[in-house]
């Protein structure tokens, strides 16, 4: 693990309220713009304002700390881009999320749009704890997927998900290349937004980083 990850994340856990009462982020706001920076060849502060939810003064903040830290370059006209130290530090916040994106759990009664993170980390999840996580970031709530054998766990739910909801069964195992003991976290929110931003925050909470 390098030393620029290891400063990066210790930073993470000084005050993120810069002066002024409209400049307010935490260290999933900050993440999830090097996400985005990372997915975006260049992107402004505008962009960055309305993809992450929060205001520009702090998003012009978050932009100065990645800059400082020489995660990313910044244009002349504001665009941002990661540099090499940037994407090395990023690849160790993302080491563990094998997959992720938007997922249908109408299968299983839940209309809300949703987003799912695939985890494969040394973990032993608390259902309860992740679910207050995913809520405390917007989301309606959570639902974990577990691997176990050829079969797919939902912990007090079922304990075969291919019985009990072949239509969600079919749509893990096609999405995601699970294996024995992987989890996928399924965050669920009123918008899409909120359900990406709730699943991230659940991720980067199984790896210690709030």
């Amino acid at each position: 693990m390098s030393d620029t990850y290891n400063a990066f994340v210790r930073s993470l856990s000084k005050p993120s309220q810069p002066k002024g009462p409209s400049a307010a982020y935490t260290p999933v706001h900050v993440i999830k713009a090097l996400l985005v920076i990372e997915s975006s060849k260049s992107v402004g502060r505008v962009m960055l304002s309305r993809t992450l939810g929060i205001g520009e003064g702090s998003v012009r903040t978050i932009i100065k700390r990645l800059q400082q830290q020489s995660l990313i370059s910044v244009d002349s006209i504001g665009g941002c881009a990661l540099t090499q130290e940037g994407r090395n530090v990023l690849s160790q916040i993302k080491k563990g999320m094998i997959a992720s994106g938007q997922m249908d759990l109408s299968g299983m009664g839940i209309a809300y749009p949703a987003f799912a993170v695939q985890v494969r980390l040394d973990v032993k999840p608390s259902i309860l704890k992740l679910r207050d996580v995913a809520i405390r970031w917007g989301a309606e709530g959570a639902i974990v997927f577990s691997a176990s054998g050829r079969r797919i766990v939902v912990p007090s739910i079922t304990d075969d998900l291919s019985q009990t909801s072949p239509l969600t069964y079919y749509e893990l195992v096609n999405r995601f290349r699970l294996e024995d003991e992987d989890h996928v976290v399924a965050a669920f929110a009123p918008d899409f937004a909120s359900a990406e931003t709730s699943a991230l925050a659940v991720f980067l909470y199984l790896k210690g980083i709030q």
